[in-house]
């Protein structure tokens, strides 16, 4: 197969590029960043363009575009309304040129990942995934489309911090409790005193669930599919509100307790209001899922990811 990759420098992107050239494919990877794309991907052709500009790169008309298929990854996943305009322009627009480009290409089958989360429309994440998701719905091409979670890198690949909500949410609380230093010198063994742990609250339904699931399960579905059909990559099993804010804590020694109501103090009040565009998904989602095999979120990869992302 022969294919374009949007997205391809995202963690998705270089989760799934060597698992489908690992299975013959010849890929065209659209890249923003040139430098970034040459380091992580070498040996591979890439094409200097973004989603945002109509046909995608400024040399398209030079290029012969003879593909089997397109994977349109990129997105923008901030949830906040600061970045509302960028995000739509990404995520609901660069849909609508990618489509433009397999028309005039003619490329016949769209793979499109989507999110799960896309009937609550909490956000302006949700809601540019949600219209773009139905511009796909409605589209004259083979597609298929993929409904992930909220994808976590695995534990090996977190070397710097990590971008994703869940890390984003826990560098809130670290922050907001200054925790940092407290962490490093945990891990380094060099406190010489028992650790205080501050008591958090947060609003949310202590048994509802967040669907996360690992980068590695998502990317191996994709590559293993080439059907049509639209597919969740949803953890069956996801941990309880409860359990991740409280491994969440754990990691940063800091006592999480999950309340549907609460007189807040002055910091919870300060949190709540930073992390507003997540605090929804402290109330649980439901989904089905197409990952029958795939593996639980423990404990301790929740503690030790976070770890690794703050630090």
């Amino acid at each position: 197969m022969r294919a374009l990759i949007t997205g391809a420098t995202g963690q998705l992107g270089q989760t799934l590029i060597p698992l489908l050239q690992a299975r013959g494919d010849e890929l065209i990877l659209l890249v923003r960043d040139a430098e970034k794309g040459r380091k992580l991907f070498p040996n591979s052709r890439l094409e200097i363009g973004d989603v945002t500009t109509e046909g995608l790169t400024a040399t398209a008309r030079s290029v012969p575009w003879e593909l089997d298929a397109v994977y349109h990854m990129a997105a923008d996943i901030n949830l906040g309304k600061k970045q509302e305009e960028r995000t739509w322009a990404t995520n609901f627009k660069g849909t609508q040129n990618v489509l433009a480009f397999c028309e005039q290409n003619q490329v016949p089958h769209l793979y499109y990942v989507s999110t799960a989360f896309t009937e609550s429309r909490r956000n302006p994440y949700e809601k540019s995934k949600a219209e773009a998701e139905l511009l796909v719905n409605t589209s004259p091409f083979k597609k298929t489309i993929f409904k992930p979670g909220i994808i976590m890198p695995c534990l090996e690949d977190i070397i710097k911090p990590s971008t994703g909500a869940v890390y984003m949410f826990a560098r809130g609380i670290c922050s907001v409790h200054k925790r940092a230093e407290v962490v490093r010198r945990a891990i380094e063994g060099t406190l010489r005193l028992p650790i205080l742990e501050p008591k958090f609250r947060l609003k949310g339904k202590v048994d509802g669930k967040i669907n996360v699931v690992q980068v590695d399960q998502v990317a191996g579905f994709i590559a293993k599919t080439q059907g049509e059909g639209k597919f969740w990559l949803t953890n069956p099993a996801p941990p309880t509100v409860g359990e991740i804010t409280q491994w969440i804590g754990q990691a940063m020694y800091v006592d999480i307790e999950v309340l549907p109501e609460f007189q807040m103090s002055a910091i919870e009040d300060l949190f709540h209001r930073i992390a507003a565009p997540f605090m929804a998904y402290l109330q649980g989602d439901e989904f089905p899922s197409d990952l029958p095999d795939c593996p639980p979120i423990t404990a301790e990869f929740i503690r030790e990811s976070v770890k690794h992302s703050l630090l």
